[in-house]
């Protein structure tokens, strides 16, 4: 009896678990990411339209972060607040899928690891959805540093911050690739991805991170060392989220 009891509570747990790695992992993963990652250039723009049947604008390409939230479908038909949550759901297959196969690229020929690549352009540009990577081809906030190169105006540190704007996404991903390469590539204390996010902010939480510069040291964003989550951490949870270091394991 008590070995049947055994068996049937292994079954349960089995099952509940198969249950909750799928749609309730999914679903409870995604939430915590959208109300909680939001650090791209330009995440305080506005803008009015009007939307088609999948609640996306009609006269432009890049979302709000007010809009991939779906907020602005609030009062609007229960079929229409299902058309963008589906449309929603195939974007960022498809942002992985794709991002994917440029990372890998860059893994080959950079060693900057694929899933960090693919964690911080979502983090970085709302998963390509942000006003910068659509008019700019900007996919990581990378400011603009020579006054001969194009740039755009976004809100970020100051109302009026001047980003790069590159001739395409390949231009953007490159040049991503070799800052990450340079600095950050000579301070790892090993090559394993752990030892990656711990480059980018001096550490894995926010008092590291801020120790870190203290001592005179350089981070990627400022989010590192401010806020209530290191940026480092954050980029770990979209990593593991999505699975993204399975990339890191197809380039090799």
């Amino acid at each position: 009896m008590k070995i049947f009891i055994l068996f049937t509570a292994c079954i349960s747990i089995y099952w509940y678990s198969i249950a909750f790695e799928s749609k309730e992992y999914e679903i409870i993963q995604n939430e915590i990411i959208e109300n909680n990652l939001e650090v791209y250039a330009g995440r305080f723009e506005k803008a009015e339209s009007y939307y088609n049947v999948f609640g996306l604008p009609k006269d432009r390409k890049w979302l709000t972060s007010y809009e991939w939230r779906g907020e602005h479908l609030t009062d609007s038909s229960e079929r229409l607040r299902r058309n963008f949550s589906n449309w929603k759901k195939e974007h960022r297959e498809n942002f992985i899928s794709d991002w994917g196969f440029y990372a890998k690229q860059e893994y080959k020929a950079t060693g900057v690891p694929a899933s960090i690549i693919i964690a911080q352009a979502i983090l970085e540009s709302n998963w390509g959805l942000s006003r910068l990577a659509v008019e700019a081809n900007n996919y990581f906030g990378h400011k603009c540093r020579n006054k001969n190169d194009d740039f755009i105006i976004a809100a970020d540190d100051s109302p009026n911050d001047k980003f790069t704007k590159y001739k395409s996404t390949w231009y953007s991903i490159r040049n991503h690739s070799n800052i990450l390469s340079g600095m950050y590539k000579r301070r790892l204390n090993g090559n394993k991805l752990h030892h990656w996010l711990e480059a980018l902010c001096g550490g894995m939480s926010i008092e590291d991170s801020k120790e870190f510069v203290d001592n005179g040291g350089m981070v990627y964003a400022t989010s590192c060392y401010t806020g209530d989550e290191c940026y480092s951490r954050k980029l770990k949870r979209i990593i593991n989220c999505y699975r993204l270091y399975k990339y890191d394991v197809d380039a090799n």
